[in-house]
């Protein structure tokens, strides 16, 4: 689930700025509005996010992933270049540490078939990642850029829920 989380906004954000890029008050051409993507970049730091992992477990690295990703979609609403590439800076270290910490959590999770459980993972993260290219193409058609990021938050907030609900049933079933 919170892979998908990562992958549904991640594709959402990035399929639907380009439109915000193209429109006032920005007027880009699809050269320099295809720039956005050199952010991608940013998921090098995903071997340093699976040490940090290690060390603080992958569910508080997930979550802190998630409030990077919250910060990262609110820093888009303004209409403003730095605020706007900021946010989705944010969204792409936040997609890559929360996808290597969801990884983590899939790999842990199972003593046995492993494979199944990898398979599963990566079954609904295609999924989410198409329904990510679907959706927020809706809710920009509503709403424009604040109906995609109003989305991308929606799921975030849901997202943080259930893990936050599910460390506490660890934690109870731990100490039962």
């Amino acid at each position: 689930m919170l892979g998908s989380t990562f992958f549904f906004t991640f594709v959402g954000t990035f399929s639907y700025v380009t439109y915000r890029l193209e429109r006032p008050p920005f007027v880009f051409g699809t050269a320099a509005t295809s720039l956005v993507f050199c952010l991608w970049v940013l998921g090098a730091a995903g071997p340093l996010v699976g040490r940090l992992a290690d060390r603080l477990g992958w569910q508080r690295v997930g979550l802190a992933a998630l409030g990077l990703a919250a910060a990262g979609i609110a820093l888009t609403f303004p209409a403003t270049l730095p605020t706007l590439f900021g946010g989705l800076a944010l969204v792409t270290l936040a997609n890559f540490a929360g996808v290597t910490a969801a990884q983590l959590g899939v790999a842990g999770s199972a003593d046995v078939d492993r494979g199944t459980a990898s398979g599963i993972y990566f079954s609904l993260y295609y999924a989410s990642g198409a329904l990510g290219g679907y959706l927020p193409a809706l809710a920009w058609q509503a709403w424009g850029w604040s109906g995609v990021a109003l989305l991308g938050l929606a799921v975030i907030g849901a997202a943080a829920l259930l893990l936050l609900s599910s460390r506490g049933t660890a934690s109870a079933r731990r100490r039962a």
